[in-house]
């Protein structure tokens, strides 16, 4: 009589565990997270972290991030799809005209409120965590009046795991060549006690624009401002960018752009060109008057070598395109308003895939069946929204930032009701 197969409980009497962890892995994500729901067996395997790790490295992406903000609408909307265009999770946030930062290749997004992107939410898209970026200055810069923020950053250090941000401010609104730029770094992993902490500035003034910087290997590049000199006086070549360490926290020189930029006029050139990383390399994209997409793959910092890997032909197919990512088969990732874009290079085709409209793309390349915060270890939840971050503390409550403000909003329209009854009651008496 042949010997019955054992069956692991966690198939609830159907399938062995193996055979039913083979079968799970090669299902997306989105399904993965409906399946949680089938039973505790089932959560606690799809929870795994060792079947968490197989399933990334069997789905290893990356997945595309939008965010979009309707004028009736009070917060905005979060949406990661795959490379078909089909969504796999949305998420909700709060924030008014919440903005996606271009974020490369990270487990966390980041969103910004606002068109001065002032204050600035780090999500875990797997938890729904929240962690709010303190607005306020640093400490070292506590005696500065007026405080521009001009250029921000969002990275991971890779010897440590840290995740740090960056923003460099301007304490002037002109744009007065003797204008200084402060710059400060804040380390997501200090939790409670994470505080804006004050470095040397930028050699130049940097870019304010969206997609003028982006972190490589845990060096942020900023695109300089290369109308105006640096700071020392020296005239700044057209393409240039400063570099930033995010581990030493340093300011690493200035590295030239490729001679065909070098060349450009400034006003057409400045809205030509944007920094993505591609295959682990800096690449500055070079759109000269919307006639062709070329993408130049930086190969020595120090002697300021470039290579052009690409130039994508096709006046209105690139027309206001950015390359997300090129992908182990070859093809390019664009993202256009509307739609996502795949780009043979050999057959030189696009295959094009609609999305909603959203000018704000980002890649994430997380796991979207982790269960594992990133901000619980030191940090706080504010009383109000629930987000961690750096919180202040009026018994009996902890509130953030943006929960102050709005507080504070509430209880200034109150005192003027009241005032207006005081100014009406005296008006009948």
């Amino acid at each position: 009589m042949p010997q019955k197969v054992r069956v692991a409980a966690s198939s609830n009497g159907v399938l062995p565990e193996d055979m039913l962890r083979h079968i799970l892995v090669r299902l997306p994500a989105k399904t993965l997270c409906l399946f949680r729901a089938v039973s505790r067996s089932w959560r606690s395997l799809l929870s795994d972290p060792l079947f968490v790790a197989a399933h990334k490295s069997r789905h290893p992406g990356p997945l595309v991030v939008t965010c979009t903000s309707e004028l009736c609408q009070r917060g905005g909307t979060i949406e990661i799809m795959d490379l078909s265009g089909h969504v796999v999770k949305r998420i909700a946030t709060s924030m008014e005209n919440a903005r996606l930062e271009c974020t490369r290749h990270l487990d966390l997004i980041c969103v910004a409120r606002n068109e001065h992107r002032s204050t600035r939410h780090v999500i875990n898209p797997t938890t729904g965590d929240t962690f709010a970026l303190p607005s306020r200055c640093a400490k070292e810069h506590a005696h500065v009046k007026h405080f521009f923020p001009q250029s921000f950053d969002f990275g991971q250090v890779g010897s440590t795991g840290e995740y740090k941000a960056i923003r460099c401010v301007s304490i002037d609104d002109s744009e007065s060549e003797s204008s200084p730029m402060l710059c400060e770094v804040i380390t997501l992993d200090d939790g409670r006690h994470a505080r804006w902490r004050g470095k040397q500035g930028p050699p130049a003034p940097v870019a304010s624009n969206r997609n003028k910087s982006v972190v490589v290997n845990g060096v942020v590049y900023f695109l300089l401002e290369f109308r105006r000199p640096t700071f020392s006086g020296d005239h700044v070549e057209h393409g240039s960018m400063a570099l930033f360490n995010l581990e030493t926290e340093e300011w690493m020189g200035i590295v030239q752009g490729p001679m065909p930029v070098r060349n450009g006029g400034y006003f057409s050139l400045f809205m030509e060109l944007s920094l993505v990383c591609l295959d682990g390399f800096l690449v500055m994209a070079h759109n000269p008057e919307y006639s062709s997409l070329d993408l130049w793959f930086l190969m020595d910092a120090e002697e300021s070598l470039w290579n052009k890997r690409y130039s994508i032909d096709g006046q209105h197919e690139i027309l206001f395109a950015q390359p997300l990512e090129i992908l182990s088969d070859g093809r390019i990732v664009l993202s256009a308003p509307g739609r996502l874009r795949l780009y043979n290079p050999i057959t030189k085709t696009f295959t094009d895939f609609e999305m909603r409209n959203s000018t704000f793309v980002g890649t994430y390349t997380g796991s979207l069946l982790s269960s594992e915060s990133t901000f619980t270890s030191e940090a706080e939840r504010c009383t109000v929204c629930g987000c961690y971050g750096t919180l202040e503390t009026i018994e009996p409550y902890a509130l953030c930032e943006d929960c102050m403000l709005h507080q504070a909003l509430l209880l200034l329209q109150r005192l003027e009701g009241c005032a207006q009854l005081d100014t009406l009651s005296g008006i009948t008496n």
